[in-house]
């Protein structure tokens, strides 16, 4: 009875979700299409490499301080003093993340920008550095912006903001595909995603979530979330950095176009973990968190939802599998067809992957911080390692090889660690 309900429970509250998740899929799907069809296989692999150049600026913040600060404001009312102390607190790491992540850009140029215009001169001419640095700022505020409105389950400013940022996203990128060289594209699909920056901060205002400016802070509320960007320094080297160094292994052992037929397959994988992404941190996430102080209800809710999701992530990537030439055309176009043999294994992996998070959460809303940190890194290392040791005889193929054997892995290693979540008393 108790599972029933919590089905119930999990599947209306994704109404939501799903329409926040429909816009940023369609949005995916839209963009993808268009870099396809106007720049080929060369064009995709520009387009995963920037997008994470991108995330690389924005899981320390996103991933980790508003993480941690969707829990605490949540927690507090506006208005009260614990509120503002978190709100504030989050606002300024999230500036200090950044500026952290503008020197290391400033430091190693030519490993994270080559790849966009050859030469660090070009790149920066490119790119007009103070306008890309701006975007960025931008972007950063509008996920901050959306943190604030998913802890005060403001949904329906939440999916506004959502659908403004993929309609803007899709209307820039179309204008500009075609008119403009391929690094300027990916410039202005960055200006896209950023205008929601400056709409979300009247949104918010307006709903009254800005309280007074607070310059001086409790050191405790740094240190809660200070835990949750710990855990993104985690997310950031073990996931983020490791796809951007293996996708750079990819480029130099075979070349953009081959780089980009494997690319293809992980943009798919892209299109559908956005939407289950999107449905564990807007339904999931939040519910774990509340049931955390109580131990046997969260196992309850936990088992529920694996059992539930577990059936329809296989059933969904079955389906996709069997219809993969027909997906490959709808996302790209035939000439990507080459890669049709690459997604058995990519499937495989998604399915250990998405089965694995549900469980991997636990430890992110129990701030586990030593633990979360273990497991994230040492993925990416096993990750770095199995690539290195299966390209040199499998080719391309070992790329979505080593992903299904990493995540194998992976999600062992989260079954025998929550085990007692599945084992009757």
């Amino acid at each position: 009875m108790a599972r029933k309900q919590h089905w119930k429970q999990f599947l209306g509250a994704s109404v939501w979700s799903g329409l926040s998740t429909v816009a940023r899929a369609g949005s995916t799907f839209v963009i993808n299409k268009l870099f396809a069809v106007y720049y080929g296989p060369n064009g995709i692999t520009l387009l995963a490499h920037f997008q994470n150049l991108v995330a690389l600026l924005t899981t320390l913040p996103n991933a980790g301080i508003n993480v941690g600060l969707i829990r605490h404001l949540a927690a507090n009312e506006p208005g009260t003093e614990g509120y503002r102390s978190f709100f504030w607190s989050g606002l300024w790491l999230n500036l200090l993340s950044f500026l952290t992540g503008i020197l290391v850009f400033v430091l190693f140029p030519e490993f994270f920008l080559e790849r966009f215009g050859g030469t660090t001169s070009e790149v920066a001419n490119h790119f007009s550095l103070w306008w890309v640095l701006g975007l960025f700022a931008l972007l950063l505020l509008q996920l901050f912006w959306l943190a604030v409105l998913l802890a005060r389950q403001a949904l329906k400013l939440y999916v506004g903001l959502s659908l403004l940022t993929s309609l803007t996203s899709i209307g820039v990128t179309w204008w500009a595909v075609g008119r403009v060289d391929l690094t300027v594209a990916l410039v202005l699909f960055l200006t896209g995603q950023s205008v929601a920056g400056i709409v979300g901060l009247f949104a918010v205002f307006k709903r009254g979530l800005i309280p007074p400016m607070q310059v001086k802070l409790p050191v405790q509320v740094h240190k809660e979330l200070g835990k949750f960007l710990l855990m993104a320094v985690a997310m950031l080297l073990g996931s983020r950095f490791v796809d951007f160094v293996v996708r750079e292994i990819a480029i130099q052992r075979f070349s953009l176009y081959e780089t980009g037929l494997w690319q293809s397959v992980a943009k798919i994988s892209d299109s559908y973990t956005i939407v289950y992404v999107s449905v564990l941190g807007m339904v999931y996430y939040p519910k774990i968190a509340a049931l955390l102080s109580q131990p046997q209800a969260l196992r309850e809710y936990v088992r529920s939802v694996f059992f539930l999701l577990v059936p329809l992530v296989g059933g969904g990537l079955l389906l996709l599998g069997i219809h993969r030439e027909f997906f490959i055309r709808l996302l790209f176009n035939e000439e990507f067809l080459a890669a049709k043999g690459l997604m058995d294994f990519q499937l495989l992996g998604d399915f250990f992957k998405m089965t694995a998070w549900v469980l991997s959460y636990i430890i992110t809303v129990q701030a586990r911080v030593k633990l979360y940190m273990v497991t994230q890194l040492g993925f990416g290392m096993l990750y770095v390692a199995v690539v290195m040791l299966l390209l040199p005889s499998l080719g391309l193929e070992g790329l979505p090889m080593a992903h299904a054997l990493s995540y194998g892995v992976y999600l062992l290693f989260f079954l025998y660690l929550f085990r007692s979540y599945f084992i009757s008393k």
